[in-house]
């Protein structure tokens, strides 16, 4: 005699036969069983080993469904009272999310269902005490009030705040397990932060990065006509991802569609691709091309001593400190061109800065200051004068004003010095941020959109250190004008030789 409850326990212990027993909607609206592609099936080997699982996706590929369905499976067979949370960035796509959870509640035969608690409009409460909901980011504060057991962040670069979306959650789950899934927009966007701390290790915790290329997508295919021919660049991606012609044909057809920058950004075949300069930003990777990327700085880094007999300039930003933006402080050495001395802030108030900046000009040979007088701005200048400071950059006798005819120019010519390799070592923080910068309109100054790292803050202290560097008197020394052709040691970064 058949033992159902002992074939029934069987199917709910094991979410791979699980998986079988839901419904979802097909591309034209269908319901249909749930058979999972090959990047569903790596992700739940992923998420069953009970890590915090970051996932790098591109479009369409169903991990939104597969999240989804992990979590509505822990949720409906717990026999401990567990609370499951899926986050979504706007109220339609919470409301999409839920409906996915009634599809999956409703679709599984009534045997095997868990009985209802309670139903509304975002949660499923079940009367083992476990519950699995769908909730908008509006409600995320409420989070730290209690444990959640699960959590899915998805789309994580599309919140008005991801950083604080995911300090509330993590504090929520207190250890367990995180998911966040999402596709990335730019170098910089809050996905990279995130991707690039688990690479390098940075982030605390037990976490796991899977990254989905479009060509393991089943789908992601169109027979190549006759007599079609992949032209060098494709034959090189080609032999790159090995991908077969019609995988190929495919990707041609499809940024025929969209475009080669979308692409990248919506189906990517590498990491790289994903964070690669789009077409709308203000530095390319060519522009950068001489740089050596130094480790960022968190708040303040002597990378060069003073050195008797040179001439230093220091570019200043001002902030309201605040806990917003930052105050940044460069040091350009006129010999080098690259920066000695870093500092940044968001909480350091305007009077404070002041006196770190008597500081650091007295430390470097009365260096001469550039601080725009704009805003805050304003207070420093005061406050300087107060102190009796006297190494200020002034042109016609006024303090530097930020207009829209400056600012373009100061961008102008800070990427030219940056583009010939006259500055060549930049901390990695300040690189972010120029890459950041992205062009909205041909006759206006580059904007700060891509990244909430420093708001810009950083490059904008650079460009006023560069302006400042080039109304020093000619120096008595020679400045070695092929120091930017050469590669740093691994050493000293200041230590370079023959770029080959």
């Amino acid at each position: 005699m058949r033992d159902l409850r002992a074939e029934i326990a069987a199917v709910f212990n094991d979410p791979w036969q699980f998986a079988r027993c839901l419904w979802i909607k097909d591309k034209s609206g269908k319901l249909v069983q749930f058979d999972m592609n090959q990047s569903q099936r790596i992700l739940l080997k992923k998420l069953l080993e009970g890590k915090n699982v970051v996932v790098l996706k591109h479009r369409q590929g169903g991990i939104t469904t597969l999240c989804c369905a992990y979590m509505f499976w822990r949720a409906l067979v717990s026999s401990d009272p567990i609370s499951c949370v899926s986050l979504l960035h706007k109220k339609d796509a919470a409301d999409e999310v839920f409906l996915k959870y009634k599809e999956y509640y409703y679709g599984i035969p009534e045997l095997i269902r868990t009985p209802l608690d309670k139903e509304t409009s975002s949660t499923f409460r079940f009367k083992t005490g476990s519950s699995v909901m769908a909730i908008t980011a509006a409600g995320h504060a409420g989070l730290r009030s209690y444990t959640i057991n699960a959590a899915h962040v998805s789309e994580l670069c599309f919140y008005d705040d991801p950083d604080e979306i995911l300090s509330n959650v993590l504090s929520a789950l207190n250890g367990n397990q995180l998911i966040v899934e999402s596709t990335a927009t730019a170098y910089g966007d809050p996905m990279h932060q995130l991707v690039d701390s688990i690479q390098r290790g940075e982030r605390p915790g037990n976490w796991e990065l899977v990254f989905f290329p479009w060509y393991q997508h089943e789908d992601y295919r169109e027979p190549a006509p006759e007599g079609w021919l992949p032209d060098s660049g494709e034959l090189a991606i080609q032999k790159a991802l090995g991908v077969d012609l019609d995988q190929l044909y495919w990707r041609h057809c499809k940024i025929a569609e969209i475009g080669i920058d979308k692409f990248n950004t919506e189906y990517p075949g590498t990491i790289e691709d994903v964070f690669s300069q789009k077409g709308d930003c203000y530095y390319t990777d060519e522009d950068l091309q001489y740089v050596t990327k130094l480790a960022p700085i968190s708040y303040e880094k002597t990378l060069e001593e003073p050195k008797a007999g040179i001439n230093y300039a220091i570019g200043v930003d001002v902030a309201s400190g605040i806990a917003k933006d930052y105050s940044s402080i460069f040091v350009l050495s006129q010999k080098t061109s690259s920066p000695v001395y870093v500092f940044r802030s968001n909480t350091i108030a305007p009077t404070a800065l002041a006196k770190k900046i008597q500081a650091v000009s007295a430390r470097y040979n009365k260096a001469k200051t550039l601080v725009e007088s704009n805003n805050w701005g304003h207070t420093v200048i005061n406050e300087l004068e107060h102190l009796g400071f006297n190494s200020f950059w002034k042109k016609d006798g006024k303090h530097w004003e930020t207009t829209a005819q400056s600012k373009t120019l100061m961008h102008e010519q800070l990427k030219e010095a940056i583009r010939k390799g006259s500055i060549h070592s930049l901390d990695e923080i300040t690189i972010t941020e120029l890459k950041g910068l992205i062009v909205t309109n041909q006759s206006k100054a580059p904007e700060s959109q891509r990244t909430k790292q420093g708001h810009g803050d950083n490059v904008i202290a650079l460009g006023l250190a560069w302006q400042c560097l080039q109304s020093l008197p000619k120096p008595s020394y020679p400045i070695d004008p092929i120091r930017a052709l050469m590669t740093p040691t691994k050493q000293d970064p200041y230590e370079r030789t023959w770029r080959h």
